[in-house]
């Protein structure tokens, strides 16, 4: 069994420096504390059948990635065995095991090793630690990215990551069974350096956390406008424009929309807009039993106003009848975060509230509306989502 150990102060391709000291403010205290990242190689998908080749680690120390890879160089289960025990006794050191795809990768593969191997579970430590998974974490946000995939080579081009080694694993596992038949440096460097772009890759992945701080409300509203616009149809319409300044800046620009919310969001700015809607809504009062409806009029009164009224000109409200009506600009709303909401009709599945005029949108009123827009565009309430990033 080989083990290379390798020292690497990196810097991806976006700025961001992967000992941390950028991203420390928004990385989970999860991974910046104590974690050990992992990737394994194999010969197939089968741990039952396929070899395990190939154990790479990475993890920082005093400001510095450090790579540790642990190589079977002839591929027997014996050496096998031996990389599970030697990765073990290096994980032993840390809280936190990060991976990408490794909760249905490579985790479930080294425990099928382990069986295979008939390597007692008791004695090892590494299946009792925390784990992370880069992969999991960062396809949350599908539907603000909209990659074709999410793979590892995926995000890292997101995020303008040019690797120097892109052979699949198939190609490697044929590289690695050709290696055991004939040693040579060449072979060994392309498999080493497959593992260490995937370590890498992880690590330099971790300014995307970027977006985790940014939709939890890492953000300030600064201002607010309402201007017109050309729909699609050709049609004027009216917008509400609101520009937030972000804590931390995003590694990548992103640009989406999701039922009536557009975001645009780039470096340390966040641009949200939303059409208004114009005319006329209705507003439910919450108790029909103390309200008479009038059908002349098409509103409701309380009783105590419609004791005045007479008798054939009233009639007992129903829920979907008890309503008054209100014409104006309206913000639309999925739930009723802001209130007093408004609505098109009764048990409609949308709600609005009216837009305050410059002076009522408070920095509190548009930071809430904006957080409600996040979670709609992060969690889109139908199928249709439309984005795209650059």
């Amino acid at each position: 069994m080989k083990r290379i150990k390798k020292l690497n102060n990196i810097t991806n391709d976006t700025g961001y420096n992967t000992d941390y000291d950028t991203a420390s403010a928004f990385i989970p205290s999860s991974i910046k504390n104590r974690a050990l990242f992992l990737d394994i190689e194999t010969t197939g998908f089968s741990a039952a059948k396929a070899r395990l080749y190939l154990i790479g680690t990475a993890y920082v120390q005093d400001h510095v990635l450090v790579t540790e890879q642990f190589f079977a160089e002839t591929g027997s289960p014996d050496e096998e065995a031996a990389l599970i025990y030697e990765f073990d006794s290096l994980a032993a050191q840390f809280d936190t095991i990060v991976t990408f795809y490794g909760s249905r990768f490579d985790l479930p593969f080294l425990k099928g090793c382990q069986k295979r191997l008939h390597i007692p579970p008791a004695g090892l430590v590494y299946h009792n630690k925390n784990y992370v998974d880069l992969y999991l974490d960062f396809h949350a946000y599908k539907h603000i990215f909209t990659l074709e995939n999410y793979k590892l080579l995926s995000l890292e081009a997101f995020l303008g990551i040019k690797r120097m080694e892109t052979r699949s694993g198939g190609e490697l596992a044929g590289i690695y069974m050709e290696y055991i038949k004939k040693t040579d440096d060449e072979s060994l460097r392309l498999l080493l350096s497959h593992n260490y772009e995937d370590l890498t890759g992880m690590v330099r992945l971790l300014p995307l956390y970027a977006f985790d701080s940014f939709f939890a409300g890492h953000f300030t509203p600064v201002s607010s406008t309402v201007s017109t616009y050309c729909r699609i149809d050709g049609t004027p319409g009216t917008e509400l424009s609101i520009t937030c300044l972000l804590e931390h800046s995003l590694p990548a620009a992103v640009s989406c929309c999701c039922c009536s919310y557009y975001l645009h969001a780039g470096q340390n700015t966040a641009i949200f807009r939303v059409p208004l809607y114009q005319g006329e809504l209705k507003y439910f009062y919450p108790n029909y039993k103390d309200y008479y409806y009038l059908p002349g009029e098409d509103t409701a009164i309380h009783k105590s106003v419609a004791a005045y009224v007479d008798r054939a000109h009233r009639q007992k409200a129903r829920a979907a009848s008890c309503y008054t009506r209100k014409t104006g600009s309206f913000l639309v709303q999925y739930e009723e975060l802001i209130t007093p909401a408004f609505y098109t009709e009764y048990k409609a599945g949308l709600s609005y509230f009216e837009l305050p005029d410059e002076s009522g949108r408070s920095t509190a009123l548009l930071k809430d509306y904006c957080m409600h827009m996040l979670h709609i565009l992060k969690n889109p309430p139908k199928a249709e989502h439309k984005t795209s990033s650059g």
